[in-house]
């Protein structure tokens, strides 16, 4: 992945950083490892979140200003819709609307189980629109946009990445302009651990992009990869002619002065 791509990618990363048992008043605890996880993949796809913290280790820390008052929540995933107040904020809306068309077509399997004493290992099947092919999509857009603007394409990169909104917007359109063969399976094994009693789910990288559909890989379709190194060779002439522009115009002001 070229640098252009990668800074997309990371700042659409921030984008994105969800119901089954949670929700059930009469429903007991999770008992077993795959009890335990069958309940955080059902509270993904719901996007329950109390359900989602209370059997895995999401929350990390509460950030607190001078007087002690928390203002920033920090969880492994879905942060964004996971701060403090956020449910009564246009952004929240917006986020819970991309988290839950990426999370329409979840669905997994258990292959096998191995536990022992404590802990657990859960050997799963995941399978997810593939958000790879959709941020790659994205970046093949920002780029356009970026050639058919003025200059060097600057401002409107700058307008695309701060419009966060729009962004959302643009996610769930390209997702929508896909279809049941454009999946995304991965094989990945999930820790489990118990905690006071209680299985939880441990929330690695590779666990998270199995469910987030291949989101925050490095690496996207070779198709795909092809239209962004066309598009970045054209930017990169775009550049230099914008860069030889300037150089002129610097040199015909220095020659009135001599």
């Amino acid at each position: 992945m070229t640098t252009a791509s990668k800074i997309i990618a990371f700042v659409m990363t921030g984008v994105l950083l969800l119901s089954g048992c949670g929700k059930k008043e009469a429903e007991t605890a999770p008992a077993t490892p795959p009890e335990t996880i069958e309940c955080v993949m059902e509270a993904i796809r719901e996007l329950d979140m109390e359900t989602l913290n209370n059997y895995t280790d999401n929350y990390v820390q509460t950030y607190c200003n001078w007087i002690g008052v928390p203002v920033e929540n920090e969880y492994r995933t879905f942060n964004e819709l996971l701060q403090p107040g956020s449910k009564h904020s246009s952004r929240y809306q917006s986020a819970y609307m991309l988290n839950q068309k990426i999370m329409e077509n979840l669905t997994w399997n258990i292959n096998d189980v191995r536990e022992e004493d404590d802990s657990a290992e859960i050997d799963m099947e995941i399978t997810n629109i593939d958000m790879s092919q959709v941020m790659g999509i994205y970046t093949v857009q920002i780029l356009d946009n970026m050639l058919e603007s003025p200059g060097i394409g600057i401002t409107q990169f700058v307008k695309d990445m701060s419009d966060l909104a729009t962004a959302k917007e643009d996610l769930i359109s390209i997702i929508d302009g896909l279809d049941s063969s454009d999946l995304s399976t991965i094989n990945v094994t999930v820790s489990a651990y118990q905690d006071d009693g209680q299985w939880k789910i441990h929330l690695t990288h590779d666990f998270i992009n199995a469910f987030s559909g291949n989101m925050y890989t490095d690496d996207y379709a070779e198709d795909i990869e092809q239209h962004i190194d066309d598009l970045e060779a054209q930017m990169e002439n775009k550049v230099d002619k914008w860069v030889e522009g300037i150089e002129n115009k610097v040199s015909k002001w220095t020659e009135q002065f001599e």
